[in-house]
């Protein structure tokens, strides 16, 4: 059984390596010496990369035709037979796809000439991946007309979407195929108006490929201007985010004059600010200017809002074009009054205003007004925490990042912005599991600048106490990182640990008492078993003999095992640490016997109390 076995992992071996030399006798000739072919065509192959292929599909994707011809007309394999395969489109990066058949493939890579052998020979032109792709998406996303045709004379159903009703004009449109998009909508009758689950129509994608083309065809065939449901964005509101002032004048006549007042408006916002581009005041002045003339001579005001904002010094929004002028010389007081229109326009959650402040905030820091900086990153954290939304981590961090740049140019530090960034991160950590290790570097790193002795003697007690009570819910909580079980003890004791380039380095003693004060569990194991102590010893550097004695007077025990068995003086690498670890070995009786029972396999379970187990066990 054993010889057969092996012969047959060679012949597979054989066939694959023939289908990539592209030696189409051979493989024929290998296949027809079996009584059952079959066999062979219909079984799955790995594949680098985790791809999982029959071999009819490996000849697909190497493109070969005349293989492919070979392989249909001499045998009968299974056409729906399911695959996993990554293909590379257009120079990105590959992707993999799953459940895919090899027509599918052949659509996906642009074979027309295989589609149609697979095709004639019955394949499903309807076959749905586990995305719900089918093959005319794939042609519709290469724009290739005469593939769809082909496949919609053989039955294929064009309004066959993708998940989340991401439907084929829409990705047409995207792609910016516009010979495609006049096939779907004038010889199909796609709808020009049908959304996906997010609210975005074809139109939106339209303007947001920015294809003026595509965008009048879109309105001459009925699309709407209408806001998506996900960010209340309309094409026409779209287009001005955007500073697409032809899209604005083409989809403007389709809107109500109320609308292309506020398309005004928002492109004036966003000539404002500069992460749309160079900042243009005199482009932003000249809309605002249009808009509130439109609203004057229509008489339609705006609405003066009930809460106004510190940082932007309670100001309400011009009223009038004299008003505006008064602002016109000043960047700042525009851009007071951009983010007042971007707040009004696109609500206090949008993640297009959200941007605009954080960005703002960048680019004060940049110019090292850390002081106006933090406050605007802070207004960006009060609105998350107002309308209970959820923070990128990756802007938890870069915020905290600007304490580093602060620690290293001796400028002064806000303990409150601190202690409310902290806070929003265990927020995060409590409430969401998206970011979770990006977060947990992050309070460490919070932590961290706390620490240090500068900060720490200018912490007054209300502080201080704000500061323990958010230490000691992280403690309690017994975070640790999902790679290797780490808590924030054994990072802090880990000269790989790196955050952020700056002056706060590990192992870190100041951090190190401070989690041990607020109840950090200093035996803690990772998933390795690794107690911090294994950490600290571990490090190539000298091991501190300050952390050292800090973890054992805090009752770190040096005869804990890790997974492997080891105890951290087995583990040593450096011989100056050595001699520090064998200096402390002082055994005491309680853990000499659990040596022992270890040592020994004396069972222990159900005769000894339950508070010992876990401590014999840690032996």
């Amino acid at each position: 059984m054993q010889f057969i076995q092996e012969s047959t992992n060679e012949f597979n071996k054989l066939l694959v390596a023939t289908i990539h030399k592209g030696d189409v006798t051979s493989l024929k000739i290998q296949l027809l010496s079996e009584s059952n072919p079959d066999l062979y065509l219909n079984q799955i192959y790995d594949e680098p990369h985790e791809q999982k292929c029959t071999l009819l599909m490996i000849a697909c994707l190497n493109g070969n035709e005349d293989m492919v011809y070979m392989l249909l007309n001499c045998f009968k394999p299974n056409l729906e037979i399911l695959n996993v395969i990554r293909i590379n489109n257009d120079g990105e990066s590959s992707t993999t796809y799953k459940n895919v058949t090899v027509l599918w493939a052949a659509a996906s890579m642009n074979h027309l000439r295989i589609v149609k052998q697979l095709v004639e020979h019955g394949a499903n032109v309807n076959h749905t991946t586990n995305m719900n792709s089918t093959p005319i998406r794939c042609a519709c996303y290469h724009g290739n007309v005469k593939m769809a045709r082909y496949l919609i004379e053989k039955g294929a159903n064009i309004k066959t979407a993708k998940k989340k009703n991401d439907t084929n004009l829409s990705l047409s449109i995207y792609r910016k195929h516009l010979t495609m998009t006049y096939y779907l909508v004038d010889e199909l009758g796609c709808d020009v108006n049908e959304c996906d689950n997010d609210g975005y129509s074809p139109l939106y994608f339209a303007v947001k490929c920015q294809s003026i083309l595509l965008v009048h065809f879109l309105l001459s065939r009925g699309a709407r201007n209408f806001p998506s449901t996900i960010d209340h964005m309309s094409p026409l509101m779209l287009a001005a985010e955007e500073r697409c002032t032809k899209l604005i004048e083409a989809i403007g006549p389709y809107c109500s004059l109320l609308e292309r007042i506020e398309a005004e408006e928002l492109l004036g916002s966003s000539f404002a600010c500069a992460e749309h581009g160079q900042c243009d005041l005199q482009q932003s002045f000249e809309h605002f200017c249009r808009a509130l003339e439109l609203r004057s001579i229509h008489n339609l005001p705006k609405l003066p809002i009930n809460l106004t904002r510190e940082i932007f010094n309670y100001r309400q929004e011009c009223q009038t074009i004299d008003q505006l002028k008064e602002l016109q010389v000043n960047l700042d007081n525009m851009l007071t009054e951009a983010f007042l229109v971007r707040e009004r326009l696109l609500g206090p959650t949008s993640e297009s205003y959200h941007y605009s402040i954080i960005y703002r905030g960048a680019t004060l820091a940049d110019d090292a007004q850390y002081e106006q900086a933090i406050n605007f990153w802070l207004f960006d954290l009060e609105l998350h925490r107002e309308y209970s939304t959820s923070i990128d981590s990756y802007r938890l961090r870069q915020f905290s990042s600007i304490f580093s740049e602060m620690i290293t140019g001796v400028f002064p530090i806000s303990i409150n912005a601190i202690l409310t960034l902290m806070s929003a991160v265990v927020t995060e950590l409590k409430h969401n599991t998206k970011g979770f290790d990006e977060n947990l570097h992050t309070v460490l790193y919070l932590i961290t600048i706390i620490s240090q002795p500068s900060i720490d003697v200018c912490i007054s007690s209300t502080h201080r106490k704000i500061f323990n009570q958010l230490l000691q819910s992280i403690n309690k909580n017994r975070y640790v990182v999902s790679n290797s079980g780490s808590s924030l003890l054994h990072l802090c004791l880990s000269d790989t640990t790196s955050i952020f380039k700056g002056p706060c380095k590990y192992p870190c003693v100041h951090t190190v008492r401070t989690l041990l004060k607020c109840g950090a569990d200093v035996n803690a194991m990772n998933f390795v078993r690794d107690t911090p102590l294994h950490i600290v010893v571990c490090n190539s550097s000298d091991c501190d003999e300050t952390i050292f004695q800090v973890l054992c007077d805090a009752g770190a025990h040096l005869d804990y095992m890790n997974a492997l068995r080891k105890m951290p003086i087995d583990i040593v690498l450096n011989p100056n640490t050595k001699r520090l670890v064998k200096d402390k070995m002082k055994l005491n009786l309680k853990c000499l016997c659990a040596r022992l029972i270890q040592k020994n396999a004396i069972p222990f379970h159900g005769r000894i109390c339950t508070s010992l187990i876990n401590f014999v066990e840690k032996h």
